[in-house]
């Protein structure tokens, strides 16, 4: 399964433009990307901020994530933005200079061959918080994606090089992400008690994991209009969310997007039931 980013507005085919901005976003969905997991990852991820964006009437900072995307989709290295990139506020640039800095160093130490998906949230959500902290006036908006970059980076920065070598050590399995997938009725979004057992199962699996990174992924199949699926698959992924807040799973972080009818389990016809892609998919990051 290819990372998640963000929650993303519907706005493909929705293209009624006026000037000279907002108008990469389309060109960038209809690419495939090429390339390693981390590059489709970095893809996947710089096309929900640019939907995000959009969405949000930033044309401009749309545009520059959807350039990107398709940078890499061309098979291009993309690395994370510039501090010169952006005008950031005089007393956040040292900690953004630091902080990508230990970004760069994960990356060039291999962090996108061992762990392209955490090491492309990490990329992905630094862009984020210098296009918020740039902005500075969403102070919600700055945290989350600051958060979410610490806690994506956070296992990617290289060891410190060791004077000596090491003793043999008999290495563990390197722990996997787990998936749940809850499964709802056409046109509802709220929680049975199966659902609630699945639920209860995810909450476990992340007491065992210790503090993972949860993503919460809400979709819908294709009957209802683009708009209409796009607020559904919001309300199921809130509702998922809700209940692992009330039963205080320990994450390190909890990050909800919601898909609409865009990325189905199974592809169908418009207007078509199928109860696969009415789902939310918990998704648990060690």
């Amino acid at each position: 399964m290819k990372s998640q980013f963000i929650v993303a507005g519907a706005v493909a085919g929705l293209f009624v433009l006026g000037g000279c901005t907002g108008q990469e976003l389309h060109s960038a969905q209809l690419v495939q990307p090429q390339g390693s997991e981390f590059n489709q990852n970095l893809y996947h991820g710089y096309i929900g901020l640019s939907e995000s964006e959009y969405s949000e009437g930033d044309y401009r900072d749309s545009d520059v994530f959807a350039i990107r995307a398709k940078e890499i989709a061309s098979g291009a290295q993309v690395g994370p933005e510039d501090i010169e990139d952006r005008s950031l506020p005089a007393e956040h640039v040292a900690e953004m200079t630091e902080a990508r800095a230990k970004l760069v160093a994960a990356l060039d130490a291999g962090a996108a061959e061992a762990n392209p998906t955490r090491a492309a949230d990490a990329q992905v959500y630094f862009d984020c918080w210098m296009q918020e902290q740039e902005e500075n006036w969403q102070p919600e908006d700055i945290t989350r994606c600051r958060d979410a970059f610490y806690a994506a980076l956070d296992g990617l920065a290289p060891a410190p090089v060791a004077e000596a070598p090491p003793a043999p050590v008999v290495s563990k399995p390197k722990p996997q992400s787990v998936r749940f997938v809850v499964y709802f009725e056409t046109d509802k979004y709220n929680i049975d008690a199966e659902d609630e057992r699945v639920i209860a199962e995810a909450k476990a699996a992340a007491e065992k994991l210790g503090s993972p990174i949860v993503k919460i992924s809400g979709n819908t199949d294709t009957v209802g209009s683009v708009d209409y699926n796009q607020k559904l698959s919001e309300m199921r992924a809130q509702a998922v969310a809700k209940v692992l807040e009330a039963g205080n799973t320990p994450v390190r972080a909890m990050l909800t997007e919601a898909n609409g009818e865009l990325k189905p389990a199974l592809v169908t016809a418009d207007e078509t039931e199928e109860q696969r892609n009415r789902r939310v998919e918990i998704i648990l990051e060690p």
